[in-house]
């Protein structure tokens, strides 16, 4: 019975610990028109389509230009710019058509770089 407590409360404290409590790494939802879209933050990359393959779960610096990394974040298919591969690893996987990552064969998703 004790063992049981202690793996309960370790498991809460594990799954506590794992929530994205980060506000940027909450979803935001932005109203247009009545709709509601929500876009999550997948990763910060460069702005410059040459650099793509650069990404970071953190905001920068671009190793190789030095401009500041941009949110990629999942969007509406309205609001998007690319399809991309939702795994920060594969930043540099993007396409103009849904589809399947070649890497990793997750869904591609409507996505879009938040450049302020």
């Amino acid at each position: 019975m004790r063992l049981t407590s202690i793996l309960i409360v370790m498991a809460c404290v594990f799954l506590a610990g794992c929530g994205k409590s980060d506000e940027e790494n909450s979803p935001q939802a932005s109203q247009e028109n009545g709709e509601v879209a929500t876009e999550t933050l997948i990763y910060y990359t460069c702005p410059m389509e040459s650099h793509k393959h650069v990404h970071s779960s953190q905001p920068g610096k671009c190793t190789e230009c030095s401009m500041d990394l941009v949110k990629a974040v999942t969007t509406s298919e309205e609001k998007m710019e690319f399809y991309g591969c939702p795994t920060e690893a594969h930043s540099h996987i993007r396409s103009q058509e849904s589809g399947k990552c070649p890497e990793c064969s997750m869904d591609l998703k409507p996505m879009r770089l938040v450049k302020n």
